[in-house]
């Protein structure tokens, strides 16, 4: 299979590393398009001026990786990739992230967005990320970071693509989709399986925090510390917090129909724009 996969950490990041080596290894066709510098929280943006694709040899690759860094956002690198550099490619992965991306992250999410700029571009499309917790500045060392457990997930998932994207259309054909993927940050043996969950809230404490910088002037570090201990039944938190691998589809359409129906035509028709 013809892969294209890209990242929001960067091109020099390990979880893009070990994803692209692995889906080699397995005989896969991969082309790596990222960012050259690491993108975390650049959303779906994209660039207006020029953009330089740059191909080049990268430590720790497999050479049969196909590596490619773009000094752009992580959609403007999937851009490049499905426009230049693998326009023939079938899936689009992005990832492993680094940290988890799940309820209202996947609109801060670079990941989410290199992986959604493929499903705007008609292709099966998933986005990866391992959940690793970072606490705040001042509450210590991150995690150990268990990628091995992400590329044995996005192992299990390229081989049964046609679970996630196959059968729905005409013929039985595959669908361009968004499948958005957060894996625990456990061993392998700990994972307790799958389960096709709902976006969460995924709420988060001490957002903004106040930092000096070494002349003694104040400047902000927006991260803060997860607060998800009370999360429904079937949410991708809750999923990932009892040790599960969380599915989510994703999709276009972010229309609140409730509220739309609320406010009802009628209460529509009585605004009158012409009128002081």
């Amino acid at each position: 299979m013809k892969i294209l996969i890209s990242n929001d950490d960067g091109v020099h990041a390990p979880g893009i590393i070990f994803m692209s080596n692995r889906l080699a290894e397995l005989g896969h066709a991969v082309t790596v398009v990222a960012p050259d510098r690491e993108r975390s929280g650049a959303g779906h943006s994209v660039t207006t001026t020029s953009l330089h694709l740059k191909r080049g040899t990268f430590p720790g690759y497999d050479p049969r990786v196909r590596t490619f860094k773009c000094n752009g956002t992580p959609a403007d690198s999937t851009l490049l990739g499905l426009g230049v550099a693998a326009p023939d490619a079938e899936l689009v992965l992005a990832g492993i992230n680094s940290g988890p991306n799940m309820g209202r992250d996947v609109f801060y999410s670079g990941t989410v967005a290199a992986a959604r700029e493929g499903y705007f571009e008609n292709r099966g499309a998933i986005a990866m990320s391992l959940a690793v917790e970072y606490p705040a500045r001042d509450e210590g060392t991150r995690e150990e970071e268990h990628y091995e457990t992400a590329v044995r997930v996005s192992e299990i998932l390229v081989e049964n693509l046609n679970v996630f994207f196959g059968g729905f259309g005409e013929n039985g054909g595959r669908e361009a989709a968004l499948l958005n993927v957060n894996v625990p940050n456990l061993p392998l043996s700990e994972i307790q399986g799958f389960k096709m969950t709902f976006t969460g809230r995924r709420r988060y404490r001490d957002r903004v925090q106040r930092i000096m910088t070494p002349r003694g002037d104040p400047c902000y570090w927006i991260q803060g510390a997860p607060a998800d201990s009370e999360e429904l039944e079937g949410s991708d938190v809750k999923a990932v917090n009892d040790g599960f691998v969380a599915l989510t589809f994703l999709q276009y359409d972010t229309t609140d129909y409730g509220l739309n129906d609320r406010v009802g035509a009628e209460e529509i028709d009585k605004l009158k724009i012409n009128q002081c």
